[in-house]
Protein backbone atom coordinates (compact mmCIF):
# COMPACT_ATOMS: atom_id res chain seq x y z
CA UNK A 1 0.00 0.00 0.00
CA UNK A 2 1.56 3.31 -0.71
CA UNK A 3 2.53 6.17 1.63
CA UNK A 4 -0.57 8.94 2.49
CA UNK A 5 1.63 11.62 0.97
CA UNK A 6 3.12 11.91 -2.59
CA UNK A 7 6.39 12.50 -0.67
CA UNK A 8 6.50 8.64 0.34
CA UNK A 9 5.32 7.48 -2.21
CA UNK A 10 7.55 6.63 -5.09
CA UNK A 11 7.83 9.48 -7.51
CA UNK A 12 8.31 7.74 -10.75
CA UNK A 13 5.18 6.27 -9.58
CA UNK A 14 3.30 9.11 -9.37
CA UNK A 15 1.78 9.81 -13.08
CA UNK A 16 0.87 6.59 -13.15
CA UNK A 17 -1.25 6.54 -10.03
CA UNK A 18 -2.74 9.99 -11.37
CA UNK A 19 -3.32 8.43 -14.51
CA UNK A 20 -5.74 5.87 -12.73
CA UNK A 21 -7.18 8.00 -10.67
CA UNK A 22 -8.03 10.85 -13.20
CA UNK A 23 -9.89 7.85 -15.38
CA UNK A 24 -11.60 5.57 -12.85
CA UNK A 25 -13.13 9.50 -12.45
CA UNK A 26 -13.61 10.12 -15.77
CA UNK A 27 -15.64 6.39 -15.86
CA UNK A 28 -17.61 6.55 -13.36
CA UNK A 29 -18.83 10.15 -13.45
CA UNK A 30 -17.11 11.38 -10.27
CA UNK A 31 -16.11 14.64 -9.79
CA UNK A 32 -12.32 14.77 -8.72
CA UNK A 33 -10.21 16.18 -5.91
CA UNK A 34 -10.23 19.85 -6.20
CA UNK A 35 -6.43 19.83 -6.16
CA UNK A 36 -4.23 16.72 -6.50
CA UNK A 37 -0.22 17.20 -5.96
CA UNK A 38 2.06 15.85 -8.16
CA UNK A 39 5.90 15.66 -8.04
CA UNK A 40 6.15 17.57 -11.08
CA UNK A 41 3.94 19.14 -13.60
CA UNK A 42 5.03 16.79 -16.49
CA UNK A 43 3.46 13.81 -14.64
CA UNK A 44 -0.09 16.04 -15.30
CA UNK A 45 1.12 16.32 -18.92
CA UNK A 46 1.60 12.40 -19.24
CA UNK A 47 -1.55 11.69 -17.55
CA UNK A 48 -3.40 13.85 -20.00
CA UNK A 49 -1.37 12.84 -23.33
CA UNK A 50 -1.44 9.00 -22.78
CA UNK A 51 -5.63 9.52 -21.43
CA UNK A 52 -5.78 11.32 -24.92
CA UNK A 53 -7.92 13.96 -22.94
CA UNK A 54 -6.82 17.60 -22.46
CA UNK A 55 -6.46 18.81 -19.00
CA UNK A 56 -9.85 20.56 -19.22
CA UNK A 57 -11.46 17.45 -19.10
CA UNK A 58 -9.62 15.24 -16.50
CA UNK A 59 -8.95 17.67 -13.97
CA UNK A 60 -8.32 21.41 -13.23
CA UNK A 61 -6.73 21.16 -9.79
CA UNK A 62 -2.97 19.80 -10.47
CA UNK A 63 -0.44 21.05 -9.04
CA UNK A 64 3.62 20.06 -8.40
CA UNK A 65 4.30 19.74 -5.05
CA UNK A 66 7.97 21.76 -5.15
CA UNK A 67 9.62 24.39 -6.79
CA UNK A 68 10.02 23.99 -9.92
CA UNK A 69 11.06 25.41 -13.64
CA UNK A 70 8.56 27.86 -14.35
CA UNK A 71 9.13 27.91 -18.27
CA UNK A 72 9.00 23.86 -17.82
CA UNK A 73 5.43 24.33 -15.78
CA UNK A 74 3.85 26.95 -18.29
CA UNK A 75 5.16 24.08 -21.55
CA UNK A 76 3.93 20.75 -19.69
CA UNK A 77 0.15 22.91 -18.57
CA UNK A 78 -0.11 23.99 -22.31
CA UNK A 79 0.69 20.85 -24.15
CA UNK A 80 -1.76 19.04 -20.85
CA UNK A 81 -4.54 21.77 -21.68
CA UNK A 82 -4.19 21.30 -25.78
CA UNK A 83 -6.75 19.37 -27.52
CA UNK A 84 -5.37 16.54 -27.96
CA UNK A 85 -2.92 17.18 -25.88
CA UNK A 86 0.49 17.68 -27.37
CA UNK A 87 3.58 16.20 -27.11
CA UNK A 88 7.23 18.40 -26.08
CA UNK A 89 8.96 16.25 -29.06
CA UNK A 90 12.06 13.79 -28.15
CA UNK A 91 15.03 16.35 -28.33
CA UNK A 92 16.94 17.64 -25.46
CA UNK A 93 16.20 20.81 -23.56
CA UNK A 94 17.77 23.79 -22.28
CA UNK A 95 17.40 22.79 -18.82
CA UNK A 96 17.37 19.70 -18.58
CA UNK A 97 14.07 19.33 -16.60
CA UNK A 98 12.15 16.87 -19.31
CA UNK A 99 14.93 14.76 -19.66
CA UNK A 100 15.75 14.45 -16.17
CA UNK A 101 12.20 13.77 -15.44
CA UNK A 102 11.41 11.21 -18.36
CA UNK A 103 15.05 9.43 -16.66
CA UNK A 104 12.78 8.83 -13.38
CA UNK A 105 10.17 7.68 -15.24
CA UNK A 106 12.22 5.36 -17.13
CA UNK A 107 14.48 4.31 -14.47
CA UNK A 108 13.96 0.91 -12.20
CA UNK A 109 12.16 1.42 -9.19
CA UNK A 110 10.54 0.33 -6.15
CA UNK A 111 7.69 -2.42 -7.08
CA UNK A 112 4.37 -1.58 -6.09
CA UNK A 113 1.20 -3.78 -6.00
CA UNK A 114 -1.12 -2.29 -7.67
CA UNK A 115 -4.87 -3.18 -7.37
CA UNK A 116 -6.75 -5.63 -9.20
CA UNK A 117 -8.05 -4.58 -12.79
CA UNK A 118 -9.86 -7.11 -14.50
CA UNK A 119 -9.28 -5.75 -18.41
CA UNK A 120 -6.48 -4.91 -19.97
CA UNK A 121 -4.84 -4.78 -23.54
CA UNK A 122 -2.17 -7.36 -24.89
CA UNK A 123 -0.26 -5.85 -27.95
CA UNK A 124 1.67 -9.13 -29.67
CA UNK A 125 4.49 -6.43 -31.54
CA UNK A 126 5.91 -6.98 -34.95
CA UNK A 127 7.92 -10.22 -36.07
CA UNK A 128 6.67 -11.84 -32.26
CA UNK A 129 5.96 -15.77 -32.21
CA UNK A 130 2.21 -15.17 -32.10
CA UNK A 131 1.09 -18.88 -31.75
CA UNK A 132 2.87 -18.87 -28.51
CA UNK A 133 2.28 -15.66 -27.09
CA UNK A 134 -1.43 -16.38 -27.35
CA UNK A 135 -1.36 -20.26 -26.18
CA UNK A 136 0.43 -18.17 -23.00
CA UNK A 137 -1.95 -15.24 -22.72
CA UNK A 138 -5.07 -17.88 -22.99
CA UNK A 139 -3.89 -19.31 -19.72
CA UNK A 140 -4.47 -15.55 -18.10
CA UNK A 141 -7.50 -14.38 -19.49
CA UNK A 142 -10.14 -14.53 -22.00
CA UNK A 143 -10.02 -12.92 -25.28
CA UNK A 144 -13.44 -9.99 -25.09
CA UNK A 145 -12.04 -8.45 -28.51
CA UNK A 146 -8.93 -9.04 -31.08
CA UNK A 147 -7.77 -6.99 -34.41
CA UNK A 148 -4.64 -6.25 -36.29
CA UNK A 149 -2.85 -2.93 -36.81
CA UNK A 150 0.26 -1.43 -38.25
CA UNK A 151 1.39 1.16 -35.84
CA UNK A 152 2.03 5.00 -36.53
CA UNK A 153 4.31 7.10 -34.92
CA UNK A 154 0.90 8.44 -33.54
CA UNK A 155 0.36 4.94 -31.45
CA UNK A 156 4.01 4.84 -30.40
CA UNK A 157 3.65 8.07 -28.16
CA UNK A 158 0.80 7.65 -26.87
CA UNK A 159 2.36 4.35 -25.99
CA UNK A 160 4.96 5.89 -24.38
CA UNK A 161 5.04 9.45 -24.39
CA UNK A 162 7.59 9.40 -21.63
CA UNK A 163 10.34 8.18 -23.90
CA UNK A 164 13.37 9.59 -24.34
CA UNK A 165 16.45 10.39 -26.65
CA UNK A 166 15.90 10.47 -30.30
CA UNK A 167 17.94 7.70 -31.47
CA UNK A 168 16.53 4.83 -28.98
CA UNK A 169 13.15 6.66 -29.73
CA UNK A 170 13.96 6.27 -33.43
CA UNK A 171 14.99 2.61 -33.21
CA UNK A 172 11.82 1.80 -31.30
CA UNK A 173 9.52 3.49 -33.92
CA UNK A 174 11.16 1.41 -36.48
CA UNK A 175 10.21 -1.47 -35.21
CA UNK A 176 6.85 -1.04 -33.91
CA UNK A 177 5.76 0.09 -37.02
CA UNK A 178 7.75 -2.33 -39.32
CA UNK A 179 4.05 -4.69 -39.43
CA UNK A 180 1.02 -5.68 -38.22
CA UNK A 181 0.69 -6.02 -34.75
CA UNK A 182 -2.17 -8.02 -33.28
CA UNK A 183 -3.59 -6.36 -30.32
CA UNK A 184 -5.92 -7.95 -27.64
CA UNK A 185 -8.45 -6.75 -24.91
CA UNK A 186 -8.03 -9.46 -22.40
CA UNK A 187 -10.95 -10.21 -19.06
CA UNK A 188 -8.24 -11.86 -16.82
CA UNK A 189 -9.73 -14.42 -15.06
CA UNK A 190 -7.14 -13.63 -11.98
CA UNK A 191 -7.07 -10.04 -11.47
CA UNK A 192 -4.92 -10.11 -8.25
CA UNK A 193 -2.36 -11.40 -10.58
CA UNK A 194 -1.03 -8.12 -11.80
CA UNK A 195 -0.12 -7.64 -16.19
CA UNK A 196 3.26 -7.41 -15.44
CA UNK A 197 4.25 -10.23 -14.10
CA UNK A 198 2.55 -11.61 -17.45
CA UNK A 199 4.66 -10.11 -19.73
CA UNK A 200 7.42 -10.70 -17.69
CA UNK A 201 6.90 -14.70 -17.78
CA UNK A 202 6.24 -14.37 -21.56
CA UNK A 203 9.05 -12.26 -22.48
CA UNK A 204 11.53 -14.38 -20.58
CA UNK A 205 9.73 -17.55 -22.55
CA UNK A 206 10.19 -15.76 -26.10
CA UNK A 207 14.01 -14.44 -25.91
CA UNK A 208 13.12 -10.77 -25.60
CA UNK A 209 15.60 -8.52 -25.35
CA UNK A 210 15.76 -4.67 -24.49
CA UNK A 211 14.05 -3.42 -27.70
CA UNK A 212 12.91 -6.29 -29.78
CA UNK A 213 10.48 -7.66 -26.60
CA UNK A 214 7.54 -8.60 -28.59
CA UNK A 215 4.67 -8.18 -25.91
CA UNK A 216 3.07 -5.08 -24.53
CA UNK A 217 0.96 -4.89 -22.03
CA UNK A 218 0.67 -2.13 -19.14
CA UNK A 219 1.61 -2.86 -15.92
CA UNK A 220 -1.26 -0.70 -13.77
CA UNK A 221 -4.74 0.07 -13.90
CA UNK A 222 -4.41 3.24 -15.22
CA UNK A 223 -2.66 2.53 -18.38
CA UNK A 224 -4.51 -0.98 -19.41
CA UNK A 225 -7.37 1.86 -19.59
CA UNK A 226 -5.94 4.51 -21.48
CA UNK A 227 -4.91 2.03 -23.77
CA UNK A 228 -7.86 -0.18 -24.24
CA UNK A 229 -9.14 3.71 -24.81
CA UNK A 230 -6.71 4.61 -26.98
CA UNK A 231 -6.99 1.12 -29.92
CA UNK A 232 -10.92 0.56 -29.00
CA UNK A 233 -12.26 4.63 -27.99
CA UNK A 234 -13.78 5.63 -24.75
CA UNK A 235 -17.21 4.38 -26.01
CA UNK A 236 -15.85 0.89 -25.98
CA UNK A 237 -14.40 1.38 -22.49
CA UNK A 238 -17.20 2.48 -21.17
CA UNK A 239 -19.07 -0.56 -22.02
CA UNK A 240 -16.48 -3.22 -20.69
CA UNK A 241 -15.86 -0.74 -17.68
CA UNK A 242 -19.27 -0.96 -16.89
CA UNK A 243 -19.62 -4.63 -17.00
CA UNK A 244 -16.21 -5.83 -15.70
CA UNK A 245 -14.27 -2.89 -13.86
CA UNK A 246 -17.13 -2.15 -11.25
CA UNK A 247 -16.22 -4.23 -8.09
CA UNK A 248 -12.76 -3.19 -8.30
CA UNK A 249 -13.59 0.71 -8.49
CA UNK A 250 -13.75 1.36 -4.82
CA UNK A 251 -10.56 -0.22 -3.75
CA UNK A 252 -8.74 1.43 -6.49
CA UNK A 253 -9.43 4.70 -5.42
CA UNK A 254 -9.08 4.33 -1.80
CA UNK A 255 -5.43 3.46 -3.33
CA UNK A 256 -4.62 6.22 -5.26
CA UNK A 257 -6.14 8.74 -2.94
CA UNK A 258 -3.34 7.77 -0.95
CA UNK A 259 -0.70 7.41 -3.07
CA UNK A 260 -1.23 11.01 -4.20
CA UNK A 261 -1.79 12.46 -0.56
CA UNK A 262 -5.93 12.96 -1.71
CA UNK A 263 -8.17 12.82 1.68
CA UNK A 264 -11.51 10.81 0.83
CA UNK A 265 -14.36 13.18 0.95
CA UNK A 266 -16.24 13.05 3.78
CA UNK A 267 -19.79 15.40 4.92
CA UNK A 268 -18.65 16.37 8.13
CA UNK A 269 -14.91 17.79 6.20
CA UNK A 270 -15.76 21.48 7.01
CA UNK A 271 -13.41 23.45 3.92
CA UNK A 272 -10.16 25.62 5.34
CA UNK A 273 -11.11 28.60 6.11
CA UNK A 274 -10.49 31.25 3.69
Amino acid sequence: MPGTAPGRWPAKHAARALLGYLLDMQLTGTAPAPTVTVPSRWDAWWACYRAGLPLTILARGIDPSGGHCPSCDRRACRLASSRPPGHPGTGLTSCGCLLEWAARMRAPGPPVAWPPVTLTLALIKPGAPITMILDQLAVAGDVLAATERTLTTADTRRMYPEAYGASYVRARDVYLTSGPSRILILRSRHPGTGPGAIKARIRAQTGADTLRNHLHMPDNPGEALADIAHFAGYQELAQLYRRYERDHTTARLAFYRAALGISPPSPDRLPAAG
